[in-house]
């Protein structure tokens, strides 16, 4: 399991970048949008060790088939060999791990400012926030107004009905939660409320349709880009389309700014994977790989 006390320093780091981006915008759609480009381009360099791992499990399953097929009958010999192509290519199927979890990791790091501001972004301390969360619930000016999950959001949104309860906080605390109330407006829609919680009018639900839109021509790009890569039978082709469904309506449950948040990371990872596709495809990273294989050996040849 991952240690929570590390996910919440990386958290609070991160924290620190986007409360120093917001102060310096005064808008938090701007400097989502800052914050959300500068972590992918942090991650950029792992996602093209990634994509050349991909490629490297590729050419090595290719490898093994044609072992199979050569030792069907033959299961001891078959794992010698498969051994021996490891060695020889100095390949560990294991290779990858730490490319492929540090994204995850990493999300649930960014999650914290976003979900958890008051911690997080402002950097007041928990014994406070403990004591406004216990207190929201009681206010009857929030009742029935409350998800739970989001109250630090909460109290950012409602900061200018409650401030006058919110006697835990000292003044400068409550300078940076309203600094922080009033950048949470995106074209007259309030990204602190719920889609599921708001009026037609309000075009909140805007953020999961257009957050579907997004993740269906994601998935649909994904499954072209992987084509040939790997063979996906059955009902498992529509996996990410069903995924889309579930993710959308998470966004239709959550505080706008979540969601808006998600829209922004799938956009910008359809550009990545659009970059890595043309300058990083697996099968030119294969080619030129089998040709420096080759090259290698001619060399020690001459030798």
């Amino acid at each position: 399991m991952i240690n929570l006390a590390i996910l919440d320093f990386l958290g609070s780091i991160f924290g620190y970048i986007l409360w120093f981006i917001f102060d310096a915008v005064s808008n938090y759609t701007v400097a989502i949008t800052i914050f959300t480009i500068l972590i992918n381009l942090l991650m950029f360099p792992f996602a093209i060790k990634r994509q050349k791992t991909m490629a490297s499990h590729m050419r090595m399953n290719e490898k093994q088939q044609e072992l199979k097929k050569r030792y069907e009958k033959d299961v001891k010999k078959y794992n010698e060999e498969v051994a021996k192509l490891y060695e020889k290519e100095g390949f560990s199927p294991m290779s990858g791990c730490l490319t492929m979890f540090l994204p995850m990791i990493l999300w649930f790091c960014i999650i914290g400012p976003i979900n958890r501001p008051l911690k997080n972004t402002l950097h007041i301390p928990d014994t406070k926030i403990t004591a406004a969360v216990e207190m929201l619930p009681t206010l009857p000016e929030v009742e029935g107004q409350i998800t739970q999950g989001y109250e630090e959001l909460q109290i950012v949104n409602h900061f200018s009905k409650i401030k006058e309860h919110l006697t835990m906080f000292n003044e400068e605390e409550l300078a940076d939660i309203e600094e922080y109330s009033s950048g949470f407006n995106l074209m007259g829609i309030n990204l602190l409320r719920k889609p599921n919680d708001s009026n037609f009018s309000d075009m909140l639900w805007l953020i999961p349709v257009l957050y579907f839109v997004i993740s269906i021509l994601m998935a649909y790009f994904m499954q072209k880009v992987s084509e040939g890569t790997n063979q996906v039978q059955g009902c498992m082709k529509f996996m990410p389309y069903g995924v889309s469904v579930i993710t959308a309506w998470f966004a239709y449950t959550v505080p706008g700014a979540m969601g808006i948040y998600w829209i922004l990371n799938s956009l910008l990872g359809i550009i990545q994977n659009l970059i890595l596709n043309k300058f990083y495809n697996v099968y030119e990273v294969n080619a030129k790989e089998e040709a420096a294989r080759y090259a290698r050996l001619k060399i020690q040849e001459l030798k």
